[in-house]
């Protein structure tokens, strides 16, 4: 397949390019900063872009059969990156007749999904203005009329990748998962269909 990851300088996206070309994928890496994608390979394609520009985003988007985000940001200050950034992607999607978007958000979007210590003390305290706008990208989505899925990992690690994880309808099962397996979940959802229209949690064993 031939697809576009938005996200792909960040820790999870470039995870998430190298499994891609090691499946077999050609790889469209979206990156405001395109050195920071580092992985070289005949069929990656790096595109330097904002995300908040309409016609770079159509760009990437032009000719691929599906599209992934790990798009982040770390803001204490009201911000709407993510929902601005994801409604250029969806609208770009539709205008370039891509149907399949896959979406990394968080735990803790669905308001009742991220457990004590991460939804009562630190959404609220460090993490409230990302989350906002977090929730507001999960409305665009839901919005945009494509198939859709968009994963709910809470705590993140930097461990090899298991292949083992559990996906759930409500709060992770367990609070830490390898970015690896996220990548490889997001993968397997280019062609499962089982998790369309919905956010499932995923999370270690």
């Amino acid at each position: 397949m031939k697809l576009v990851v938005f996200g792909a300088s960040g820790k999870t996206g470039i995870l998430l390019v190298y499994q891609a070309l090691e499946k077999g994928h050609e790889v469209t890496a979206f990156a405001r900063k395109p050195e920071s994608v580092t992985i070289r390979h005949d069929r990656l394609r790096v595109l330097q872009g904002d995300i908040l520009q309409y016609y770079q985003v159509r760009a990437a988007v032009e000719g691929c059969d599906a599209v992934l985000s790990t798009l982040g940001v770390y803001s204490r200050k009201p911000t709407t990156v993510l929902s601005e950034g994801t409604s250029n992607i969806t609208r770009a999607m539709k205008e370039c007749g891509v149907k399949r978007l896959i979406c990394m958000s968080s735990a803790g979007i669905l308001g009742n999904d991220a457990g004590f210590l991460f939804g009562k003390i630190l959404i609220p305290m460090f993490l409230n203005e990302e989350f906002k706008d977090k929730k507001r990208q999960l409305q665009v989505i839901r919005g945009s009329g494509l198939e859709w899925v968009v994963i709910r990992p809470s705590s993140l690690t930097d461990s090899p990748k298991t292949g083992k994880y559990q996906v759930t309808d409500g709060p992770p099962a367990y609070k830490k998962v390898p970015r690896a397996d996220v990548a490889d979940f997001m993968l397997k959802l280019l062609t499962d269909k089982k998790y369309d229209q919905k956010t499932p949690a995923v999370a270690g064993y």
